[in-house]
């Protein structure tokens, strides 16, 4: 954790307190939350600020949840470009799951280097929203727990009791991904994780994560993060982010 906070990072933070339905959390660059607000630490299985501070979200939700979390850091952090308007899982207070857009953007100190992640959250969800979303949700944890199988669009159809035209329909319309897309993307997110936190051969990881082989792996990861997971594991190697 740096030794300061960034420059104008409590102004920012207290921009976001009391806001209904609206989460902010600041990161450092290795995941450890140094500011969180009260909706935030609420939707942390509802723990305090001060109990979310210094930790990281590996520490405070769902595997699959941090994962995807842990993934869009690296994609701005290896980037550069901010994330904007991404739909995604996070847990709601009765710990039930529901639906955000999500807004991510790096700080940087006076030289330049990244020091921190600010993300911005916003409850999606309405009545109408959860009649729509009916069975997303089982679709999407499916997606996660047989990633490493070779399932297919019809099958998450099945998992969540629908055609896989009525799935392929609803997905474009709340998440923005084809079912396709969200296994490729599931994929992508686990062996995202492994390259960078094991030593583990990437031919390895490629089979563990579902590819086909380590040139598809590749591929996909370029596409996601814009760089090839060797440069993405040597570029972490360089620069620890826990």
């Amino acid at each position: 954790m740096p030794e300061e906070l960034p420059r104008g990072a409590l102004e920012l933070a207290a921009v976001f307190e009391g806001i209904p339905r609206v989460m902010f959390s600041l990161k450092d660059t290795r995941g450890k939350y140094l500011i969180v607000n009260e909706a935030f630490a609420e939707r942390a299985s509802g723990r305090s600020i001060t109990q979310v501070v210094g930790k990281t979200a590996s520490d405070l939700f769902a595997p699959e949840l941090a994962l995807s979390y842990a993934a869009q850091d690296a994609q701005v952090l290896s980037s550069g470009h901010p994330v904007r308007r991404q739909l995604e899982l996070i847990t709601r207070r009765d710990g039930s799951l529901g639906w955000y857009i999500t807004n991510k953007s790096l700080l940087h100190d006076t030289e330049g280097a990244p020091v921190a992640i600010a993300a911005v959250s916003v409850d999606e969800e309405t009545p109408a929203h959860r009649t729509g979303m009916k069975g997303l949700e089982v679709a999407l944890a499916t997606a996660h727990a047989r990633f490493q199988e070779q399932i297919t669009a019809s099958d998450l159809a099945s998992a969540a009791g629908m055609s896989t035209a009525m799935l392929e329909r609803r997905m474009q319309r709340f998440v923005g991904l084809t079912p396709s897309r969200l296994i490729v993307r599931v994929r992508v997110e686990e062996a995202i994780y492994r390259i960078v936190r094991s030593d583990r051969a990437l031919a390895e990881i490629s089979v563990e994560c579902g590819f086909t082989d380590q040139a598809a792996m590749s591929r996909q990861v370029k596409q996601f993060l814009g760089v090839t997971p060797r440069a993405l594991r040597n570029a972490h190697k360089q620069h620890p982010r826990g």
